[in-house]
């Protein structure tokens, strides 16, 4: 095994008790990550073909070291798949995550209840999918928002050259030639890097044209993605955002105003970094209006399953967060991909939407500084044509 590498025995494991004086913070974060650096070694993450060698994470305090072995032992001989792993982050008393693909209720039940007195929370969510074409089975009639004969932000969009509808998240402005776009996903605008350039963008997308609705027309032409990876961990970088930029074509056609007339609001200019247990909403092609909590960051590789016509692979994520929903509908579903996520009061701009659980309870966002942080540098846009 390379040296340096995530080491686990009872012998390898005593230096971890070099952290004794760590904050509540940063022990929750390093047992998150110690928990998922050993889950990808042992290959209990649902999508590995097998071990996966990454860097040993930070040391974690004294009198962890026997609880962390009992979790992580549980979980292996338990037939417990692992989806992701994060912790909260801006609590006083943070958690630590583990969203497993699968597992009966008595094996996660069973499991430890905390690791070193740090709590450990555990959910079964199923495996995390996208399938671009997946929208029109979630529903087929997809949301379309009009203010002032403009479509809203938050409307069904997609490019002419597939089949498959998704989100269109915000207008923004490009710092580095001044001209606005729309934001989304990359497996909504991009196909999953395979869009041509410059191919049209259309609001509503192609599959939610019919009776009563506004016609699809161009909202803009696809400009620039964020590439999406696929790849063991080990050699491939995991990303950390699934974005695409389409530049506006015609500054009447669409506003910076989210979703219908009597819940929606202004996109937020403000962009701010997500926190555990805030509380958050969206409007989306799918789900329309929707209210979530923020849960946890997800600081390790996760894997997500893309199936798109011309792109098929596992592609790791880290540094992306949940969100799960606070009511009994759905946070998030197929077609929701590109939702711009703000906080309940719409004054700040937190995440955007690219995966979901099938049931729609948990969503995965990327953090919006990270967002705003590509393409040479974005700014939200408000007030436009409100």
């Amino acid at each position: 095994m390379v040296e340096g590498m995530l080491q686990f025995s009872r012998a390898s494991v005593q230096i971890w008790r070099l952290g004794g004086g760590l904050s509540k913070m940063s022990e929750a974060e390093t047992i998150a990550k110690r928990l998922a650096f050993e889950f990808l070694r042992e290959g209990r993450y649902f999508a590995s073909s097998g071990p996966v060698e990454l860097k040993m994470p930070g040391a974690v305090a004294a009198g962890t070291v026997e609880a962390f072995e009992d979790f992580t032992q549980q979980v292996e001989y338990g037939g417990l798949a692992v989806q992701a792993v994060g912790y909260e982050e801006g609590t006083e008393n943070p958690k630590v995550h583990v969203y497993l693909t699968h597992g009966s209720a008595r094996n996660i039940k069973a499991l430890p209840k905390d690791i070193g007195g740090t709590a450990i929370a555990v959910h079964r969510v199923g495996a995390i999918s996208v399938r671009p074409d997946a929208a029109g089975k979630a529903t087929n009639r997809g949301h379309v928002f009009e203010r002032n004969g403009r479509i809203c932000c938050g409307s069904s969009s997609g490019p002419t050259s597939e089949a498959s509808v998704g989100t269109l998240g915000a207008i923004v402005r490009r710092a580095t030639d001044q001209k606005l776009y729309l934001l989304s996903n990359n497996h909504v605008f991009a196909g999953c890097n395979h869009v041509p350039l410059d191919q049209p963008i259309l609001s509503p997308g192609s599959q939610d044209g019919r009776p009563g609705l506004r016609a699809p027309q161009e909202v803009g032409r696809h400009s620039a993605i964020h590439e999406l990876r696929s790849g063991d961990p080990h050699f491939v970088n995991p990303c950390d955002a699934d974005l695409a930029i389409a530049v506006l074509t015609d500054d009447h056609a669409v506003t910076s105003w989210q979703g219908d007339a009597t819940d929606g609001y202004d996109t937020p200019s403000i962009v701010s970094e997500p926190v555990s247990s805030m509380t958050v909403k969206k409007f989306g092609r799918t789900t329309g209006l929707s209210s979530g909590i923020v849960e946890a960051k997800v600081p390790t590789p996760m894997p997500v399953n893309y199936v798109a016509k011309h792109f098929k692979g596992v592609v790791w994520f880290k540094d992306v967060w949940t969100v799960r929903s606070s009511t009994a509908d759905p946070f998030a579903l197929p077609g929701d991909s590109g939702s711009l996520v703000v906080t309940e009061d719409g004054s700040k701009a937190i995440g955007l939407v690219f995966a979901a659980n099938s049931s729609g309870e948990y969503a995965w966002i990327v953090p919006m500084p990270c967002a705003v942080g590509g393409f040479g540098g974005l700014q939200l846009v408000d007030g436009h044509g409100v």
